[in-house]
């Protein structure tokens, strides 16, 4: 046996293990004394349930998994139906090719317009590529005859004009 206090081993003789042994292992109390007992050892955390940590990662983990799959879903729902991959497609009817046309002009036309508000002078460059988009989406639209001749008329108005008459009013040109 060890002494606690000192944490030094006592040793015992036959004796004294004898007297040991002869001692009472059970002793009766009474209803007011097994109140305190137990109050006691619940106090030092014998009658504690048991915490289960797993669960606590198994939570953890779930709540890990289900983020992923959000994200992952979220991500797909996105780019499923996103210009880009609009783009990309080939087995588009033809209904839906000119509503992929209409969001791809419109997108131009945001992404212009969005430099413009962020641009405090006007810059020519931005100018000269704002006009080639346009006019190669007019000559895109006339070589496959989709525009009952307006494409030709937007190809016309889109020119620089060398002589612009002051006198002569500007017509203007609605694009989207």
């Amino acid at each position: 046996m060890r002494n606690d206090d000192d944490d030094v081993a006592i040793e015992y003789d036959d004796d004294e293990r004898r007297l040991f042994s002869e001692l009472p292992r059970e002793v009766s109390l009474s209803a007011g004394e097994a109140d305190r007992v137990i109050h006691r050892l619940k106090g030092d955390g014998f009658f504690r349930p048991r915490t289960k940590k797993w669960r606590w990662g198994l939570a953890a983990a779930a709540a890990v998994v289900v983020f992923a799959a959000g994200a992952a879903t979220g991500r797909f729902v996105a780019r499923r139906d996103s210009l880009e991959d609009m783009l990309t497609q080939s087995n588009l009817s033809v209904g839906d090719r000119v509503l992929l046309l209409q969001r791809a002009g419109t997108a131009y036309v945001q992404a212009a317009q969005t430099y413009a508000d962020a641009t405090a002078h006007i810059d020519s460059g931005a100018v000269e590529v704002a006009s080639k988009v346009l006019m190669g989406a007019a000559h895109a639209v006339a070589r496959n005859s989709l525009d009952a001749g307006l494409s030709a008329r937007l190809t016309t108005a889109l020119q620089p004009s060398l002589v612009t008459p002051v006198s002569a009013p500007r017509r203007p040109v609605i694009w989207y």
